[in-house]
C-alpha cells in the first residue's frame, strides 16, 4: 500500500514520516518504509515540493491514500487541495487544527484529525482497497546501472503482478524488458504484486521514469489525446500557450483545448486517465486542471 504525506511545511512532513517509517530512498520524491503488524507499507514524500510541483502530482498519482496535514490556509494548501480534487484522489486523512474549505472536493470524504498523533494509529492500521488481478501495471522512479549487476529500476506496482523472467513493455518508449531478478525490501524475490514498491535487474534497452506494462496492457501512445479538460475553477490564467501535461510519472510539454491534448513528445495513456495539466512557473497556482482521456 502506498501512503502519500503531504503538507505545504518539509518540515512537517519529514517529522510525520520519521515517526512512521524509516527512509529507504530520496530524490525530487523519498520514500519511507512501514512494517507495522508484519504488514510493508511504502510512504511517498514530495521532498522537492512546494519548490516544485511536479514531486506534489507524482506523490498523489502514486498514492492508495493521503494524509494531508496542515496549519492553516495558504497558496500551497490551496494548491494541493485543487491537485487533489483534479487528481479525484478521494481517499484520505487530513490533519488539521483548523476547519480548511473543503466543501465541495474531493476532501470532504477524508477523516478529519486535529493532530498527527490523533491520526497515528489510522495511519498505520489503514488497509487497501480490494483490487484484482489484472494485468501488470507498475510505475518505475528510477533507473540506473550498477557495476557487476547491470540494469536496475526501481518502482510502484500498482496494479496486477510481476514475476521473474517476464517479458515486458515499458512506456512511452515501446522498449522491451526482460525481469532478472526481484528484490523486495532488500531481499531476492520470485514475484512482486500490487502494492509492493521494488527494485528489479532487467534485460533490454535502458529505461528512465516511466511505466511497465504486460503485453497484453491495453496501453495508448500518442502526441494527441482526445477527451474532456476540466479546467479548475481558481485558475485564472490564459491558456492559449504551452503549459505541462503530468501522468503518473510523466511530465510533457503540451497544449490544451476543451476536447484535446497536443503533446511536444509521446504520452502513454489508457482511457479515463486523469491527465493533470500544470503550468509551473505560474506565481499564483500552478494546477490548471485535469483532462480525462476518452
Amino acid at each position: 500500500m502506498f501512503i502519500a504525506v503531504l503538507s505545504d511545511s518539509a518540515d512537517k512532513r519529514k517529522e510525520i514520516c520519521k515517526a512512521l517509517g524509516k527512509e529507504t530512498g530520496a530524490d525530487d520524491i523519498s520514500f519511507y518504509s512501514i512494517n507495522y503488524g508484519g504488514k510493508i507499507k511504502t510512504i511517498i514524500e514530495p521532498t522537492l515540493y512546494p519548490g516544485k510541483v511536479q514531486p506534489l502530482i507524482y506523490s498523489i498519482y502514486a498514492a492508495d491514500l493521503v494524509v494531508l496535514a496542515v496549519d492553516a490556509l495558504n497558496q500551497f494548501v490551496g494548491e494541493m487541495i485543487v491537485a487533489l480534487e483534479a487528481a479525484k484522489k478521494d481517499r484520505g486523512i487530513l490533519i488539521s487544527p483548523v476547519a480548511l474549505p473543503v466543501k465541495g472536493t474531493v476532501l470532504e470524504k477524508y477523516e478529519k484529525f486535529s493532530s498527527f498523533e490523533e491520526a497515528r494509529e489510522k495511519i498505520l492500521n489503514a488497509e487497501p482497497e480490494e483490487g484484482g488481478e489484472g494485468e501488470l501495471f507498475a510505475l518505475v522512479d528510477k533507473a540506473f546501472s550498477v557495476k557487476s549487476v547491470g540494469s536496475v529500476a526501481l518502482g510502484l506496482v500498482k496494479g496486477g503482478k510481476m514475476k521473474k523472467h517476464d517479458k515486458l513493455l515499458f512506456f512511452p518508449g515501446k522498449k522491451n524488458v526482460e525481469v532478472k531478478s526481484i528484490q523486495l525490501n532488500d531481499k531476492d524475490a520470485e514475484e512482486c504484486g500490487e502494492g509492493d514498491r521494488f527494485g528489479i535487474s532487467y534485460k533490454g534497452d535502458e529505461i528512465e521514469r516511466g511505466q511497465l506494462l504486460s503485453f497484453r496492457a491495453e496501453n495508448k501512445v500518442d502526441n494527441s489525446v482526445l477527451g474532456k479538460f476540466e479546467k479548475s475553477p481558481f485558475f485564472k490564467d490564459d491558456l492559449n500557450r504551452k503549459v505541462h501535461a503530468c501522468l503518473n510519472f510523466q511530465f510533457i510539454e503540451c497544449r490544451v483545448s476543451d476536447t484535446e491534448l497536443k503533446c511536444d513528445t509521446p504520452l502513454s495513456f489508457r482511457g479515463r486517465d486523469r491527465i493533470i495539466v500544470l503550468d509551473p512557473s505560474n506565481q499564483k497556482l500552478r494546477v490548471v486542471g485535469a483532462f480525462v482521456a476518452q
